[in-house]
Protein backbone atom coordinates (compact mmCIF):
# COMPACT_ATOMS: atom_id res chain seq x y z
CA UNK A 1 0.00 0.00 0.00
CA UNK A 2 1.22 3.24 -1.05
CA UNK A 3 1.61 6.38 1.33
CA UNK A 4 0.74 9.38 -0.02
CA UNK A 5 2.99 12.86 1.40
CA UNK A 6 1.01 15.17 3.63
CA UNK A 7 0.58 18.59 2.42
CA UNK A 8 2.23 21.11 3.76
CA UNK A 9 0.65 22.73 6.57
CA UNK A 10 0.81 26.30 7.36
CA UNK A 11 2.76 25.72 10.69
CA UNK A 12 4.98 23.26 8.91
CA UNK A 13 5.37 25.60 6.15
CA UNK A 14 7.04 28.25 9.03
CA UNK A 15 8.83 26.13 10.40
CA UNK A 16 10.85 25.56 7.20
CA UNK A 17 11.51 29.22 7.28
CA UNK A 18 12.58 29.56 10.87
CA UNK A 19 15.19 26.46 10.11
CA UNK A 20 16.24 28.01 6.80
CA UNK A 21 17.12 31.43 8.33
CA UNK A 22 18.44 29.86 11.51
CA UNK A 23 20.76 28.00 9.10
CA UNK A 24 21.41 31.03 6.79
CA UNK A 25 22.78 32.97 10.16
CA UNK A 26 24.97 30.17 11.32
CA UNK A 27 26.57 30.30 7.85
CA UNK A 28 27.19 33.96 7.89
CA UNK A 29 28.40 33.89 11.04
CA UNK A 30 31.25 31.13 9.87
CA UNK A 31 31.85 33.14 6.94
CA UNK A 32 32.70 36.42 9.07
CA UNK A 33 34.73 34.10 11.41
CA UNK A 34 36.88 33.18 8.06
CA UNK A 35 37.02 36.54 6.68
CA UNK A 36 38.24 37.72 10.13
CA UNK A 37 41.20 34.68 9.92
CA UNK A 38 42.05 35.39 6.59
CA UNK A 39 42.58 38.88 7.39
CA UNK A 40 44.37 38.53 10.28
CA UNK A 41 46.81 35.75 8.44
CA UNK A 42 47.35 38.68 5.83
CA UNK A 43 48.27 41.30 8.02
CA UNK A 44 51.09 40.04 9.23
CA UNK A 45 52.47 39.11 5.82
CA UNK A 46 51.91 42.94 4.72
CA UNK A 47 54.40 44.25 7.23
CA UNK A 48 57.23 41.45 6.82
CA UNK A 49 56.50 42.05 2.59
CA UNK A 50 56.69 45.86 3.38
CA UNK A 51 59.67 45.29 5.70
CA UNK A 52 61.58 43.44 2.84
CA UNK A 53 60.64 45.93 0.06
CA UNK A 54 61.92 49.01 1.79
CA UNK A 55 65.03 46.83 3.18
CA UNK A 56 65.75 46.49 -0.76
CA UNK A 57 65.02 50.10 -1.55
CA UNK A 58 67.83 50.94 0.43
CA UNK A 59 70.15 48.63 0.18
CA UNK A 60 69.83 50.07 -3.62
CA UNK A 61 70.30 53.67 -2.23
CA UNK A 62 73.57 52.19 -0.59
CA UNK A 63 74.68 51.14 -4.22
CA UNK A 64 73.89 54.32 -5.59
CA UNK A 65 75.92 56.64 -2.59
CA UNK A 66 78.99 54.36 -3.36
CA UNK A 67 79.09 54.68 -6.95
CA UNK A 68 78.29 57.98 -7.69
CA UNK A 69 81.96 59.66 -8.35
CA UNK A 70 82.58 62.33 -6.03
CA UNK A 71 82.91 65.32 -8.73
CA UNK A 72 79.39 64.63 -9.11
CA UNK A 73 78.71 64.25 -5.31
CA UNK A 74 79.88 67.69 -4.69
CA UNK A 75 78.39 69.40 -8.19
CA UNK A 76 75.49 71.50 -7.21
CA UNK A 77 72.96 69.21 -8.81
CA UNK A 78 74.62 66.55 -6.37
CA UNK A 79 71.44 63.79 -5.33
CA UNK A 80 72.95 64.43 -1.99
CA UNK A 81 72.36 68.65 -1.18
CA UNK A 82 74.52 69.54 1.25
CA UNK A 83 73.51 69.71 5.39
CA UNK A 84 71.49 71.54 6.72
CA UNK A 85 69.54 71.41 2.96
CA UNK A 86 67.67 67.89 2.69
CA UNK A 87 66.35 66.57 -0.90
CA UNK A 88 62.93 64.98 -0.08
CA UNK A 89 60.84 62.87 -2.61
CA UNK A 90 58.25 60.59 -2.65
CA UNK A 91 58.64 57.06 -4.23
CA UNK A 92 57.34 54.18 -5.29
CA UNK A 93 59.05 51.05 -3.18
CA UNK A 94 57.36 48.67 -4.72
CA UNK A 95 53.60 46.93 -4.64
CA UNK A 96 51.53 44.50 -2.84
CA UNK A 97 49.82 41.55 -4.19
CA UNK A 98 46.93 43.05 -5.59
CA UNK A 99 49.02 46.06 -7.00
CA UNK A 100 48.13 48.68 -4.07
CA UNK A 101 51.54 50.28 -4.19
CA UNK A 102 53.88 50.59 -1.84
CA UNK A 103 54.95 54.89 -1.08
CA UNK A 104 57.57 56.40 1.10
CA UNK A 105 59.35 59.28 1.49
CA UNK A 106 63.21 59.52 0.71
CA UNK A 107 65.45 62.38 2.12
CA UNK A 108 69.02 62.55 1.47
CA UNK A 109 71.84 64.61 2.54
CA UNK A 110 75.66 64.75 2.62
CA UNK A 111 77.95 66.31 5.96
CA UNK A 112 81.37 67.30 4.37
CA UNK A 113 83.86 66.14 7.52
CA UNK A 114 85.17 69.07 9.20
CA UNK A 115 88.97 68.09 8.64
CA UNK A 116 88.51 68.55 4.60
CA UNK A 117 89.80 72.03 2.97
CA UNK A 118 87.78 74.65 2.96
CA UNK A 119 86.79 73.98 -0.93
CA UNK A 120 85.67 70.91 -0.03
CA UNK A 121 83.12 72.27 2.47
CA UNK A 122 85.29 71.94 5.58
CA UNK A 123 87.83 73.71 7.82
CA UNK A 124 90.79 71.87 7.67
CA UNK A 125 93.80 73.61 6.79
CA UNK A 126 97.06 72.04 5.02
CA UNK A 127 98.68 71.34 8.44
CA UNK A 128 95.63 69.31 9.64
CA UNK A 129 95.31 67.94 6.23
CA UNK A 130 98.54 67.79 4.31
CA UNK A 131 97.07 65.31 1.71
CA UNK A 132 94.25 67.42 0.93
CA UNK A 133 92.46 64.44 1.27
CA UNK A 134 88.35 64.85 1.90
CA UNK A 135 85.45 62.90 3.19
CA UNK A 136 81.95 63.26 2.94
CA UNK A 137 78.99 61.13 5.04
CA UNK A 138 76.29 60.55 3.18
CA UNK A 139 73.16 60.00 4.46
CA UNK A 140 69.67 58.46 3.01
CA UNK A 141 65.87 58.45 5.50
CA UNK A 142 63.13 56.32 3.93
CA UNK A 143 60.39 57.28 6.13
CA UNK A 144 57.09 55.40 5.35
CA UNK A 145 54.01 53.92 7.20
CA UNK A 146 52.64 50.56 7.46
CA UNK A 147 48.66 50.88 9.09
CA UNK A 148 48.97 53.82 11.29
CA UNK A 149 53.20 53.35 12.34
CA UNK A 150 55.62 55.42 10.74
CA UNK A 151 59.31 53.46 10.22
CA UNK A 152 62.50 55.45 9.15
CA UNK A 153 65.39 53.65 7.92
CA UNK A 154 68.74 55.04 7.35
CA UNK A 155 71.55 54.64 5.36
CA UNK A 156 75.32 56.07 5.99
CA UNK A 157 77.79 55.91 3.50
CA UNK A 158 81.50 57.45 3.95
CA UNK A 159 83.23 58.47 1.03
CA UNK A 160 86.73 59.09 0.65
CA UNK A 161 88.96 60.63 -1.79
Amino acid sequence: MKTRPRPLTPRRRASFVVEAAAAYGVLMILAIYFLKSAISITSGQRWTIVQAMTDAFMTQESAIANRMPIDDLKSATSLFPTHPTVSTVTVTVGRLPGGAPITATLKRTKRPDPNNLPSAGGSGTAVTNPASMEAWKLQSMLVYTVRSQTYVKTRTTVRVR
